[in-house]
Order: structure tokens, then sequence, then C-alpha cells
């Protein structure tokens, strides 16, 4: 027990004392982000068949040019996405998007390297850009 406490001991003042630059990769998944990407990244699933059925505020939404030069100008990535298109050649962020868990449509996810929103649309461009400035 003592050795075995000992080692502890070293092996964090190793930790504390080192500079960080490990030849290993130390990121650990943050499972609040809901897909995982290394910059904002914006996903809209709709189904493009029922947009005469969206509400004209959210359309309005979906289709907003706000939004999307916010996330070009962040450095980000996005996309607007039915749940039938082809993505087999498409990045993995695009799939794991379009596989999330959806109970409705249109679906949201915003994600970052820490946090991020995986839900229904909003309603209007502000309540969008309000979760995605989040």
């Amino acid at each position: 027990m003592k050795s075995t406490l000992n080692t502890v001991c070293i092996l964090l003042v190793i930790l504390i004392f080192s500079d960080g630059n490990w030849p290993f990769n130390l990121n650990i998944i943050n499972p609040s982000a809901p897909i995982e990407v290394d910059r904002l990244t914006v996903v809209i699933v709709e189904e493009t068949e029922n947009r005469d059925s969206i509400p004209s505020s959210q359309l309005n939404a979906i289709s907003s040019q706000v939004w999307r030069d916010y996330v070009e100008e962040d450095g980000g990535q996005w996309r607007v996405l039915d749940p039938h298109t082809d993505i087999s050649k498409d990045k993995p962020w695009v799939k794991e998007s379009l596989n999330k868990e959806r109970t409705s449509l249109p679906w949201l996810i915003v994600s970052t390297k820490n946090d991020g929103y995986s839900g229904p649309m909003p309603n209007t461009v502000d309540e969008l850009m309000g979760i995605i400035k989040k």
C-alpha cells in the first residue's frame, strides 16, 4: 500500500511540474458537446418536403444568411440537411450530426469543442442566434 501511495505521489509531482508536452493526446471528449468537432459547428436537419407546414418565422430562421455569416466569420462550419441526404462521402461531423437521435424536425445541433445544443429548431432568427452565440 505504501509503495502504491509513493508511486501516485511521484506521478502527481511529475504532472504538476511538467510543461505539458506529452507525446500523446490527453484531450478528453466533452460529453456535453453533441458532436465531436474542433470549432463552432451548426447543423439544421429539416424535411424539405414539409416546408409548407413549418411556421414562416422558423423557415426564415433556417434560411437566414445572418447565422451562416456569423458561423463563417467565427471560422466555423455549417450545414442544412434533409434527413434523406446522401452523406456517405461527407465529413465525419456531418455523418455524426445526421445520425444523432431526434424527436422532431426541424432539429438544430450546435457544437463546439466544449459544449453545445441538440434540440428542436427555435422559431426565430434571434432565438437561433442566441443558441449559436451561447
